[in-house]
């Protein structure tokens, strides 16, 4: 089986059929990869290897089975992204309608010089920003043929999620499924929000040490987690976790590094939230790369 096959074979269960979708909000895919400690990135923010060929090939197959994809304004001034599919099998790249790249900026630091902007492959931006944002920064960005959006902010200073994911379900921009791709900083905010209903963690084989950067920040509560693994290899884990269901998703990452096989190279788990009913017990299906 070839590796565009293998991946298929992963995500076609939960992409094969619509999904439990609110009435209120898009059905939401957190993805992102973190090494064997949980962290997302070396210290002093330097890139480390947590990808294989295998997640980006999912990577990119996700991105097709969503209208939107979504990342913060640090990815944007970090790699500069194209946001499309294109790591696809031969010919398949031109029958798909590309996703819709959506921006978290509040404080409207997108770059004029992004190929977001200036790559003809990529679609304009939709860039959501708070009401306090430069006005003249917001003419020059829709010049280029950007979108921006005002939205509120939450008590802590933070564009809403909430009025977000609202707005995006809305016409005019009708997304429906979308794909929250990082930085760190999204992360974080949907992994304490209780929005994601699709959370698939590619975990890499190395330990990034302390002074690095996690995916729920420096919350420690969030790091405590009592379960009961059942194996059954290699095709899934039964998972059990007597906490709410907000609180399920915010510390499942910190403990499934102790059930990767010592011989494995990367792992890619996939934790499904509507699977989960009082007590809250469901699946966590992975995909191995040896």
């Amino acid at each position: 089986m070839s590796i565009y096959e293998k991946v298929k074979s992963f995500l076609s269960p939960y992409y094969s059929k619509e999904e439990i979708l609110s009435n209120n909000r898009p059905f939401v895919t957190l993805t992102y990869a973190q090494s064997l400690d949980g962290k997302l990135s070396g210290e002093g923010g330097k890139q480390l290897r947590l990808s294989c060929e295998e997640s980006m090939i999912m990577t990119h197959r996700l991105r097709i089975y969503h209208d939107g994809i979504m990342v913060g304004i640090g990815t944007i001034l970090n790699d500069d992204p194209r946001l499309t599919a294109r790591l696809l099998e031969d010919g398949e790249e031109i029958k798909i309608n590309q996703p819709q790249p959506i921006i978290l900026d509040s404080k409207l630091r997108f770059p004029l010089s992004a190929k977001l902007l200036t790559s003809n492959e990529c679609k304009s931006p939709w860039i959501f920003t708070s009401h306090s944002c430069d006005n003249d920064k917001r003419k020059v960005l829709e010049q280029t043929g950007a979108k921006v959006i005002t939205i509120n902010s939450d008590q802590n200073g933070q564009l809403s999620l909430m009025n977000l994911l609202s707005i995006l379900h809305s016409p005019p921009f009708s997304i429906k499924r979308l794909m929250v791709e990082g930085g760190a900083g999204i992360i974080q905010s949907f992994l304490k929000s209780g929005l994601t209903d699709l959370l698939i963690i590619t975990i890499a084989p190395l330990f990034a040490g302390p002074n690095t950067i996690s995916a729920t920040g420096n919350d420690k509560k969030l790091t405590k987690v009592r379960s009961n693994y059942k194996k059954s290899y290699p095709v899934k884990y039964k998972i059990r976790i007597s906490l709410d269901k907000e609180k399920v998703f915010k510390i499942f990452y910190s403990s499934i590094s102790s059930i990767i096989e010592p011989h494995v190279e990367f792992v890619h788990f996939l934790f499904n939230f509507h699977q989960f009913q009082n007590p809250f017990s469901g699946q966590v299906t992975h995909l191995l790369t040896r």
